[in-house]
């Protein structure tokens, strides 16, 4: 909407003007769809609607539930995007940053998947022609080569392309690896440093296996990251001249030698 024309609100003399943002922000008791109860994310209890900030898509900024998508774990109802179910923490901007960078690859993914299949109709399409044609002229055998070489160029570029597709596809599941492992470690450290699999599968709406490897993925990078501070358990002398160590040994055998009877 352009601004020409329009006045402020001092300018107009209105007081208790509320912006956009904090009419967002401001979340009503309850459900103005169906007055219902709200969880305290901001959810209806009874139709399911959304209020709070929490439900804030950190790629579209639409205030969007989460469903779950068999590619992105889940992903949001208003844009498609991945995204980590809401909790009582809010999304970091590390985490924010990931799962922009999976959006990225997961439309990148989609485009080269979407060209590779066109190709590879194109060039079906391309040699049933090719072929019909050369059946009915009957050309040169150069010719012949000629026209079977360039009706399998699509083949060739529907290969490039899937390729392409798999590289970005394994992209877009490191980046939501890495962002689910932010969220599992944000969840941990704001329970304490302590938080059970039941607790953090409810809270990332996963089961408990996943919640298991979430948590022992966060505790191998605590461990890594976590200054070594380990106490010294030997101490390192200078070592000896190997003659004098070859003289003390002779001595000593000299000793219980001339001991014995």
């Amino acid at each position: 909407m352009s601004g020409v024309g329009q006045l402020g609100a001092a300018a107009i003399q209105a007081r208790g003007v509320t912006s956009p943002d904090a009419a967002l922000a401001a979340r009503p008791e309850a459900c103005s769809a169906c007055s219902g109860p709200l969880d305290p994310l901001g959810r209806c209890t009874k139709c399911g609607a959304v209020f709070g900030e929490a439900y804030r898509c950190p790629l579209c900024q639409a205030l969007s539930d989460v469903e779950p998508s068999p590619a992105l774990y889940y992903r949001c109802r208003a844009c498609g995007g991945p995204r980590i179910p809401p909790t009582e923490t809010p999304v970091s901007e590390a985490e924010a940053a990931l799962l922009l960078s999976a959006r990225s690859e997961q439309l990148r993914a989609g485009a080269f998947k979407a060209g590779s299949g066109f190709a590879l109709a194109s060039g079906v399409l391309s040699l049933l022609l090719t072929s019909v044609v050369l059946w009915v002229t009957s050309p040169a055998a150069v010719a012949k080569l000629a026209a079977l070489l360039a009706s399998l160029v699509p083949f060739a570029l529907s290969f490039f392309a899937l390729q392409r597709a798999r590289r970005h596809t394994r992209a877009l599941d490191a980046a939501l690896q890495q962002a689910w492992l932010l969220a599992a470690s944000r969840l941990v450290a704001h329970s304490g440093g302590s938080m059970s699999a039941s607790a953090l599968s409810k809270a990332l709406r996963v089961d408990e296996a996943r919640a298991e490897l979430l948590l022992a993925e966060v505790s191998v990078r605590d461990f890594v990251e976590q200054p070594a501070e380990l106490p010294a358990r030997m101490r390192v002398t200078e070592l000896a001249d190997s003659n004098d160590l070859i003289a003390d040994a002779e001595d000593a055998h000299a000793r219980v030698t001339a001991s014995k009877p």
